[in-house]
């Protein structure tokens, strides 16, 4: 194989990497707040956190516990907060759906119903 083609078959595989990459942290992070949105976010969720500001932070060793004591404690704190708000946001996403679905037809209204279930999981419709 030629220079040029290897350089080539590198640039891709670099590429694809990058982009897999991209794709698994988005889907990740989706996961991790949806998640949070029912429940609350995991305990993982401030490691995970903590790992990513480290990264993109290049903190040292103490930095990144010290941040990951400080998400752990404001975690605790969002999720308290969040079981306060949980229920009115729900009501206001149900109210929002049924003025949605007013506007369709019935066929457009199955598929908005499959729809809401797909991309939250559920959590659109309460469940």
């Amino acid at each position: 194989m030629s220079a040029t083609k290897t350089t080539l078959v590198a640039v891709v595989v670099l590429v694809l990497t990058f982009g897999a990459g991209v794709a698994v942290g988005v889907f990740a992070d989706h996961v991790v707040m949806m998640r949070g949105m029912r429940h609350g976010l995991p305990p993982f969720a401030t490691h995970m956190m903590a790992n990513r500001l480290s990264r993109h932070l290049d903190l040292t060793a103490a930095q990144k516990a010290k941040i990951e004591r400080i998400l752990e404690r404001r975690r605790t704190r969002m999720n308290q907060l969040w079981a306060g708000v949980r229920p009115h946001i729900h009501e206001e996403i149900e109210q929002t759906n049924a003025e949605i679905a007013a506007v369709l037809t019935p066929e457009q209204r199955a598929r908005f119903e499959r729809l809401k279930l797909r991309l939250h999981g559920g959590i659109a419709a309460g469940r």
